[in-house]
C-alpha cells in the first residue's frame, strides 16, 4: 500500500489563475461592492429621522384637516341651532 504522495494526485487541467487575475477580481468585487453602497445610500429607503419628520407632517397635515371638518360641522349645527332656537319667528 502506498500512501498519498505527489505522483498519485491528479494533474490540473491547466495553469490555475495568476495572481494578477486574483487580485483583479478582487478589484472589481470591492469597487462593485462601494458602488453598490453608494447606490443604495442615495436611493435607498430614507433614515429614520426622514422618516420620523415625514410621519410627524402627515399627522399636522390630518388633524388639521380634521379641525377643519370639525369647525365646518359646528358651524352648520350652530347654523341648525339659530334657524331652529327659542327665539325664532321674534323679531
Amino acid at each position: 500500500m502506498k500512501g498519498p504522495d505527489a505522483a498519485d494526485a491528479p494533474a490540473p487541467d491547466g495553469p490555475g489563475p495568476s495572481r494578477r487575475d486574483v487580485v483583479e477580481g478582487l478589484a472589481v468585487a470591492l469597487v462593485a461592492g462601494v458602488g453598490g453602497f453608494a447606490w443604495f445610500s442615495a436611493a435607498g429607503p430614507p433614515s429614520e429621522d426622514e422618516r420620523e419628520e415625514l410621519e410627524d407632517r402627515r399627522d399636522e397635515e390630518q388633524d388639521e384637516l380634521e379641525d377643519q371638518q370639525d369647525d365646518e360641522q359646528d358651524d352648520a349645527q350652530d347654523h341648525d341651532e339659530d334657524r331652529s332656537g327659542p327665539d325664532r319667528g321674534r323679531g
